[in-house]
């Protein structure tokens, strides 16, 4: 199965975390949303990181938003927006692992636990 490596962990990878580098060597097939592509650049600090940031998103396969992902996500903003605060960049990125029968991996597991029909890892390393 394929897993949608969420924008935390790979936060974490782009910090050098040998520990969260070493979790992601262990999937056997992995890819990122290209809202995660976004939110790096977004939390990028100067040049340097962003030219860090394209190096590492150019090592996975990226995940654009079509019409069935974009419709999910605001059916699931319309679902878990008010009840359980679910955002926007978080209802694209677990629409695009249900549409494409993704593996989500978040640590952010309060961020995506209420969500019917996504499977969701959360690792421990």
């Amino acid at each position: 199965m394929v897993s949608l490596i969420d924008t935390d962990v790979m936060i974490d990878v782009s910090r050098a975390s040998a520990s969260a580098a070493s979790y992601l060597d262990s999937l056997n097939d992995s890819a990122i949303s290209i809202i995660t592509a976004h939110e790096l650049i977004v939390g990028a600090r100067d040049k340097r990181d962003v030219a860090g940031i394209d190096s590492l998103v150019s090592a996975y396969p990226v995940i654009h938003i079509d019409a069935s992902i974009d419709q999910l996500a605001y059916d699931l903003l319309k679902r878990y927006a008010k009840s359980d605060g679910l955002r926007t960049f978080d209802s694209l990125i677990a629409a695009t692992a249900i549409v494409k029968g993704f593996q989500l991996v978040s640590r952010n597991r309060r961020h995506f636990a209420m969500i019917d029909g996504l499977r969701l890892e959360s690792p421990q390393y």
